[in-house]
């Protein structure tokens, strides 16, 4: 059986360009949606909150912070602002539902790291993620939670790693609450910067 490479690291100036690069593109992207879209995204944000409330927007945090899925977690956070949830009960929601996540990836590391498939999925996806939390312990977990590296993935990792739960959820749970409530303040600018 061939080995496969090491991974390279994760290079911190590329991860703080790709921070900016993300904070000016989620931006744009909103000011975009809002301006071509008001009504019918107002109308479906409605609709969430109405039928989901607070619940909905953690769920849309809570799988792909899990389960490392292909889901816009922040795009759950919009709808939950937008159909009228105040700023601070979103980014509480959205905290909880990302932390619960991170929470069961936790545990995912702990319990499965030793199968095939987890092998597999951090071989493919989770390679650099993994050597950042191998290297950097508190301080990887930390930038995992910040910055656009997947936190599935670096959740994953920390169960695998030295660190204990509850020093992973402390150092998770203000870096996550950070992100989400500025990655929302910068959708709210954007949604209701252009005026149609």
């Amino acid at each position: 059986m061939t080995e496969l490479p090491a991974p390279r690291p994760v290079d911190p100036l590329r991860l703080l360009l790709s921070l900016g690069a993300a904070i000016v593109s989620i931006t744009l992207i909103f000011a975009a949606v809002g301006y071509l879209f008001r009504e019918p995204l107002l109308a479906f944000a409605r609709w969430f909150v109405g039928e989901l409330g607070g619940v909905g927007v953690a769920l849309g945090f809570f799988i792909p912070d899990a389960f490392t899925v292909p889901l816009p977690n922040d795009a759950f956070s919009a709808l939950g602002l937008a159909g009228g949830l105040p700023f601070v009960e979103v980014v509480a929601w959205s905290t909880g539902g990302s932390l619960a996540g991170g929470s069961v990836g936790f545990l995912i590391g702990r319990r499965l790291s030793l199968t095939g498939w987890y092998k597999r999925v951090m071989a493919d996806r989770g390679a650099q993620v993994k050597v950042l939390i191998e290297r950097h312990g508190s301080v990887g977990i930390a930038l995992a939670a910040l910055t656009p590296l997947p936190y599935s993935l670096a959740s994953w990792a920390a169960g695998t790693s030295s660190l204990s739960y509850l020093r992973f959820l402390l150092i998770s749970a203000p870096f996550r609450a950070l992100r989400v409530g500025s990655v929302l303040w910068l959708i709210n600018v954007g949604l209701w910067a252009i005026q149609p």
